[in-house]
């Protein structure tokens, strides 16, 4: 039967805090001085007797109910909890840290060691040596401009709102300002999302239930992210050839659709999209009724060409080119931003399918990116990541024409990475064999649907100059040892840089 304990009862050693009151009650229910349900004394006599502040007991009874040794009800005071016994004696406690078997507790060392948690590793991203696409270098970032933005971001509090539905301001009018400047793009009001490939998703939708299921034509090879996207639309999508010259119009045909394209970087091969292809590929759409989704995923990336117009800025484009970018390319993949142009006639069904699926990107990040461009430090960082990504981009050239004068490098003039064509090469025993080496690497052929081009996928957003004639050297030697392997598949583009 539960016994009630005459208040400051127990029998205590010395407590001096919430951590020896803890495990002293506990020690006191191990060896049955304290039974499953018993009364314990109140805080107030409780703190009387130890000394101790009365908060300072309320803690250790909130930690005690917290852990399951103890049940308070308003009224009824504080009990011990049914099953606190036999968890004490098997050496259950509240926290960790210290021997807890009962031979080692007396009413003279009942202070456990006191528990701290583990300090987390901190998380050092890819290595140097790992070349796969799609990571920037956030060494670049100025920490102190980053850290300033989301001390300003963290400084408005919580607003209690839903991101999806109330979207960052100050990152949709940083941005409205950001692409003027940066990519020609007037009067923008982007829409913001969790991902490039949440906005392709939401234009699709959109797209679809104002037309109907249309064709989607993307490049190929190209952007798996796209590809997933239409079919989970299930519509049918039609591969072109990726040329140097980008996307070719006339193959088109004359039904309404949906056009994917890279312009600024085909992704994966890295051309760039002609002046002339541009105007034809927007006149297509403004002559069909179609929808271009132009994603400028590292688009603010160029090296010694003359910049071209975004397909947004066309004269034709307006109500037939949809925008996308990310801050992937740009600042870092883990902020979860990207944003959207939609043409204004889908505008509408695109924000319900961002409050249906709810990918808006959360607002601690937004507000603090809008703040981190505000404030400069995004134009200081683009021009500071662009001389070190084009010196990056020349080494590892350098090195391969050096070590592999017979390879094709593409994708050379713009963005993060560029590719090396293996013709009748496995390019996934090549990856596999650099693999061994210590090297990562992405085979081109992956991100092939049906005109498969053997080569390699390479970052070098992160690579010095003495990793660049390393890496070189080492793939010179893989392929000097593989020896061609398979007959060149598909229709490979011609693609010297």
């Amino acid at each position: 039967m539960a016994r009630t304990a005459r208040p400051g009862s127990l029998v205590l050693g010395q407590v001096t805090g919430t951590a020896d009151l803890v495990d002293a009650i506990i020690d006191l229910v191990a060896d049955g001085s304290l039974a499953d349900g018993d009364r314990l004394p109140s805080t107030r006599a409780l703190a009387e007797q130890t000394g101790l502040s009365r908060g300072t007991v309320v803690r250790a009874f909130d930690e005690l109910s917290a852990a399951g040794f103890a049940d308070s009800t308003q009224g009824s005071g504080t009990r011990v909890a049914a099953g606190a016994g036999l968890a004490a004696r098997a050496g259950a406690r509240t926290r960790g840290g210290g021997d807890t078997s009962s031979s080692s507790r007396s009413s003279s060392s009942r202070s456990a060691t006191t528990w701290s948690p583990p300090v987390p590793e901190p998380r050092r991203g890819r290595s140097a040596r790992d070349l796969r696409p799609g990571i920037p270098d956030v060494a670049l970032v100025d920490q102190r401009a980053w850290r300033s933005a989301v001390r300003a971001a963290a400084a408005q509090g919580l607003a209690g709102l839903n991101p999806w539905e109330e979207p960052s301001p100050t990152l949709r009018a940083e941005l409205a300002d950001h692409l003027r400047r940066h990519r020609g793009i007037a009067a923008a009001d982007p829409l913001l999302f969790d991902s490039s490939r949440s906005a392709i998703a939401a234009l699709c939708s959109a797209f679809v239930a104002a037309h109907g299921r249309v064709p989607f034509h993307m490049e190929d090879p190209g952007y798996r992210g796209a590809l997933l996207m239409a079919r989970e639309h299930d519509l049918e999508v039609r591969f072109h050839p990726a040329e140097p010259g980008g996307l070719d119009a006339a193959r088109l045909g004359s039904a309404r659709a949906i056009v994917f394209t890279t312009p600024a970087h085909q992704f994966p091969l890295g051309h760039r999209m002609s002046v002339d292809r541009r105007v034809a590929l927007v006149e297509w759409a403004q002559r069909t009724g179609s929808l271009v989704i132009e994603d400028d995923y590292d688009g603010e990336f160029r090296y010694g060409v003359a910049p071209l117009p975004a397909l947004a800025t066309l004269p034709a484009a307006d109500g037939h080119v949809a925008y996308v970018g990310t801050s992937s390319k740009s600042v870092a993949p883990d902020l979860r931003v990207a944003w959207c142009l939609a043409p204004a006639a889908l505008r509408r069904e695109v924000d319900r399918w961002l409050v249906v699926h709810r990918r808006g990107p959360s607002t601690l990040p937004a507000e603090a990116l809008g703040a981190f461009i505000g404030s400069g430090a995004m134009d200081r960082h683009l021009a500071r990541a662009a001389r070190v990504y084009s010196d990056r981009r020349h080494h590892l050239v350098a090195a391969l024409t050096r070590e592999c004068p017979r390879l094709s490098v593409t994708g050379v003039e713009a963005g993060l990475h560029l590719c090396v064509l293996l013709p009748g090469y496995d390019d996934d025993e090549v990856v596999r064999e650099l693999d061994r080496a210590g090297w990562r690497t992405r085979a081109l052929s992956g991100q092939s649907a049906r005109y498969a081009v053997p080569g390699l996928v390479l970052s070098y957003s992160r690579l010095v100059a003495r990793d660049a004639g390393e890496f070189a050297a080492e793939l010179r030697g893989v392929i000097d040892s593989a020896g061609p392997a398979v007959s060149s598949g598909g229709q490979a583009p011609a693609t010297p840089s």
